[in-house]
């Protein structure tokens, strides 16, 4: 059933390249890739946290806030499965991304929690080596790897699509995958902008400068503790 819907997808171009990919995941492939990339998420930010707590990089109130956020993040992820396996034995396609949508905006809350956190504990982290740095690193990974899944939402749900998608010359533009959003998050974490996709939605626009400003944030605790660990 996948096959056929995948096969009937690139064989109407004029559904653009997002209502191809949008197509791919209503398959019942699909399905399984985005209960796959919910589990992802919540299984880097579990660690993320227990990481944090366990190495002292965060303490009291702060640890205890961070206990909170994912004890939440767990409910909602928990949730978040039981309604797209209803979904998937149901064929419902607005319940699916309804709870998507759900979903990842408290994941985007949890990156904006985990970066403040990291920036107030900026000041407690002196004398630390090199090797201090790797809660910063996580932290960059799980922001491209959640902004990643925000942009393939954003792309299927627009109207026509939210990016417009390069393609040589008398080709039609190919269905973008994984891959694609990845590196656009990449960029945006990294040089502050798509370098080849244009950007057609303002609500991307407005995530992607909200993605901006927590890149500039972790640069901003990068550099503080390497200046710390040095000293």
């Amino acid at each position: 059933m996948a096959d056929e819907v995948n096969n009937l997808a690139e064989a109407s171009p004029e559904l653009g390249p997002a209502g191809r990919l949008r197509e791919r995941i209503l398959s019942t492939r699909g399905r399984l890739a985005i209960i796959a990339g919910a589990f992802v998420i919540w299984i880097m930010d579990v660690v993320f946290s227990r990481f944090l707590i366990i190495r002292g990089t965060i303490s009291g109130v702060d640890a205890d806030h961070a206990r909170l956020v994912e004890n939440i993040g767990t409910a909602i992820f928990v949730v978040t499965i039981i309604v797209l396996i209803i979904a998937v034995l149901r064929g419902s396609r607005e319940a699916m991304f309804r709870i998507i949508a759900v979903y990842l905006t408290f994941s985007v809350i949890q990156v904006i929690f985990s970066v403040i956190t990291m920036v107030s504990s900026v000041t407690a982290r002196k004398g630390f080596g090199l090797g201090s740095l790797w809660d910063v690193a996580a932290m960059y990974a799980l922001s491209v790897t959640v902004f990643t899944f925000v942009y393939v939402y954003l792309d299927v749900v627009t109207p026509k699509g939210a990016f417009i998608w390069p393609a040589r010359e008398g080709e039609i533009p190919p269905t973008p995958n994984i891959a694609d959003y990845i590196f656009i998050s990449l960029n945006v974490n990294s040089t502050y902008g798509p370098t080849s996709e244009v950007v057609m939605s303002r609500p991307t626009k407005l995530i992607m400068g909200l993605q901006v400003l927590l890149s500039i944030l972790m640069l901003t605790v990068l550099i503080a503790r390497a200046v710390s660990a040095t000293s």
